[in-house]
């Protein structure tokens, strides 16, 4: 499985999250909910990223 695919797949899941939560009324607490769940979703990604890297070597 190419892990150039699986980036961008996370990468934009991750950028349509943060657009989502950006566009709430309450800015303050979007823009703290945006970065928890950008935090969050790096986390992942950077597991998904290591787990299929080490499955291939």
């Amino acid at each position: 499985m190419n892990t150039e695919f699986l980036r961008g797949i996370c990468v934009g899941a991750v950028a349509g999250v943060a657009a989502e939560l950006l566009m709430m009324n309450c800015d303050k607490c979007a823009k703290t909910r945006a970065g928890n769940t950008m935090r969050a979703m790096g986390n992942a990604v950077d597991d998904v990223v290591d787990n299929i890297s080490h499955t291939f070597h």
